[in-house]
């Protein structure tokens, strides 16, 4: 096993237990948010956390504030994709 696919591994492990924890630790949040590398990681993770926003009826400011920075961080990750293929074609 190399070292992306060890560190693939462990990032799909902390946000299986990210999704069954009824609240998640903030450490565990922000290793994962730190090791997420492909737009898939990003939007994988940003459902597990909006799956808990929609369990709650009083979700948490903190969480929130994540979903945001997912929903943007998604979106630069989407232009330079964007903008890769623009550049492919031409």
């Amino acid at each position: 096993m190399d070292a992306a696919k060890l560190r693939e591994r462990i990032t799909h492990k902390l946000i299986d237990n990210i999704d069954e924890a009824m609240y998640p630790s903030v450490p565990m949040l922000d290793r994962v948010e730190a090791a997420l590398a492909t737009p898939e990681d990003v939007a994988d993770y940003a459902e597990t956390l909006m799956k808990k926003v929609e369990e709650t009826r009083f979700p948490s400011t903190e969480m929130l504030n994540r979903l945001d920075r997912l929903a943007d961080r998604l979106e630069k990750l989407e232009q330079q994709e964007r903008r890769r293929q623009s550049e492919a074609a031409e």
